[in-house]
């Protein structure tokens, strides 16, 4: 074996006790995970903390916002994580699919997971009727946002000054004008 250029006695992740592994003597391309065991072939899941779980759940939701869904995959499976809590992936498909009804009760499920936090379930409550208030204009359904706006949002008596503000948007008569007021970049 060549005697490598830094004084190391390694080449390539080899060392002359190749049967001691290290993690200095990895070859490249290769990991270890620690703590975590080898059962037909696959990786069981380490444990992690709370705080390098969530580091973990964010990192794979963001490679699969890029396109690397195979290595989320693969993330996935190593960590154990899950990237979505199962009920906040349901309400999720149900608004990406306009399906309001639906989506409106699993925001009830997902109250379990928000800590306590009655602010934060009506600040959710908000963006979802938002969201369908806008979708509607941009349809031209004018009447039926109308209805979301009188009778869904105001109800809430939250955020107040939004209320107002998308009240106005009733006024734009093209869905490009909407798009231009308010920044949105539609559904």
């Amino acid at each position: 074996m060549q005697q490598p250029a830094n004084g190391c006695t390694q080449h390539n992740g080899a060392t002359d006790d190749d049967h001691i592994p290290s993690s200095s003597a990895q070859q490249n391309g290769t990991d270890i995970v620690p703590h975590s065991t080898t059962i037909n072939g696959e990786i069981s899941p380490k444990r992690l903390d709370r705080t390098d779980y969530e580091i973990v759940r964010l990192i794979g939701q963001h490679l699969k916002t890029i396109g690397l869904n195979h290595t989320a995959e693969v993330l996935i499976q190593e960590s154990g994580c899950r990237l979505d809590h199962p009920a906040a992936a349901k309400f999720r498909q149900h608004v990406m699919d306009g399906d309001w009804n639906k989506a409106d009760n699993d925001l009830n499920e997902l109250k379990s997971l928000l800590e306590g936090s009655s602010n934060s379930l009506s600040q959710m409550k908000f963006l979802l009727l938002e969201q369908k208030y806008l979708e509607y204009l941009e349809d031209g359904r004018v009447l039926d946002a109308l209805h979301v706006l009188r009778n869904e949002l105001t109800p809430l008596q939250h955020n107040t000054a939004r209320v107002h503000e998308l009240s106005s948007y009733m006024m734009c008569s093209e869905r490009e004008e909407l798009l231009a007021r308010t920044g949105w970049e539609g559904k």
